[in-house]
């Protein structure tokens, strides 16, 4: 891009911050037109990332905002532009995760356009990101980030391209990040929301050792429990308890018989809220979790006899 057709990009983008009615915007862009274009989308998205990095959040959700809008006229998408680096990434994409509130129609072709840079060191880059920005915002601003930290992180949990080893890393690191801020006494639902995504991360970890992550994928459960009970979250509080009737089931450590007593304690827990009328679904799942747990229980009874 030549320094003259960057320096015009510029231009726009501060007459654009400077008037910023909808009617001013179309003044200021029809005033270029030749300069309307995949190249002045893509510099507005390298600027809004400036700020945000800045802390000027407000600055950058607008310039997303009216680059999204320009990239619809002119039939482009934001994710049709490639990251230059991890930290760039991350900014567009918890940029995009705000501006679209976590749409994965918008928010998965990104990751896809640059799923090389989501490995091991983009959950590193993630985590000392967030911790760094909440530390240096205001409460307001603080919860804000986190909030689009915790759905960043549930999509990307749920992205289903790339390497899921490094997915669940990226996402556990998110969640963790997060729980500097969204404690339980000041943010009960928050915490009990990010320790119950995090139970479902230990859960499926691919890295570390299996036994410490099923004990840490309990452990967040049976927090998350505190505040989902079941006369405030009937259906949260039995989603949990099937999930922690799967993580018994494949318990490495203690004994194992006592584990899968456990289990069928947990799909029973989770029965008396997904019945078959109510949560067809979820009823049939837990049938048969509790169904494969009993016959695990009957084998290992034979089995001594």
């Amino acid at each position: 891009m030549d320094e003259k057709r960057l320096q015009v990009y510029f231009d726009i983008i501060n007459q654009l911050l400077t008037n910023v009615s909808s009617e001013e915007e179309a003044t200021t862009l029809n005033a270029e037109p030749e300069y309307v274009d995949a190249g002045l989308v893509e510099t507005m998205i390298e600027v809004a990332n400036g700020f945000s990095q800045q802390g000027n959040e407000d600055i950058a959700k607008f310039l997303v905002s009216a680059a999204t809008q320009l990239a619809d006229v002119l039939e482009l998408s934001l994710t049709d532009f490639t990251a230059e680096n991890q930290n760039d990434l991350l900014i567009q994409a918890l940029l995009v995760t705000k501006e679209t509130e976590g749409s994965p129609e918008v928010v998965y072709p990104l990751l896809h356009k640059n799923i090389e840079l989501l490995d091991d060191k983009f959950a590193e880059v993630l985590q000392n990101w967030v911790i760094d920005a909440i530390s240096e915002s205001n409460t307001e601003q603080a919860e804000d980030i986190a909030a689009t930290i915790g759905i960043f992180s549930s999509l990307i949990q749920e992205f289903p391209l790339g390497k899921r080893v490094h997915n669940l890393e990226i996402a556990i690191a998110g969640y963790e990040a997060i729980n500097s801020l969204f404690t339980y006494d000041k943010y009960p639902e928050q915490w009990a929301a990010t320790q119950y995504n995090l139970g479902n991360s230990y859960g499926d970890r691919i890295n570390g050792q299996k036994a410490e992550n099923i004990e840490k994928a309990i452990h967040c459960y049976q927090s998350a429990l505190k505040v989902h009970t079941r006369e405030t979250y009937p259906y949260e509080w039995a989603t949990i308890h099937n999930n922690l009737g799967n993580v018994y089931s494949n318990r490495v450590k203690e004994n194992k018989m006592q584990n899968l007593n456990k289990a069928s304690e947990h799909y029973e827990n989770a029965l008396l809220i997904h019945t078959q009328q109510a949560y067809p679904q979820e009823w049939e799942m837990a049938q048969k979790n509790l169904a494969a747990v009993n016959q695990q229980k009957a084998e290992r009874i034979e089995s001594r006899e």
